[in-house]
């Protein structure tokens, strides 16, 4: 068996993921252009972004993964420390 049938699968399967992900953001822009509610609007941006790293290498991903945590950590962290200063001042 030579090395390109065993990477079939694994192509197979990653281009079955993309589409399943492109799949679920059409959908999501199907619901939301009907929609005033900001969750399914967010539905949508989710669903891009899932779509679209999936077609970035591991530390591409990784990466972005990382950003994203930072970005969380920053707003919790944010957050912690403003009602810290509200229980400063009560």
């Amino acid at each position: 068996m030579q090395n390109h049938d065993l990477r079939r699968p694994v192509i197979e399967r990653v281009k079955a993921c993309r589409t399943h992900l492109f799949e679920r953001w059409v959908e999501a822009k199907r619901h939301a252009a009907q929609s005033d509610d900001i969750a399914d609007h967010q539905a949508v941006a989710e669903a891009y972004t899932r779509f679209m790293r999936a077609h970035l290498v591991p530390n591409e991903q990784a990466h972005l993964e990382l950003e994203d945590e930072i970005a969380r950590l920053t707003v919790e962290n944010r957050g912690l420390r403003e009602r810290l200063g509200e229980a400063g001042h009560a």
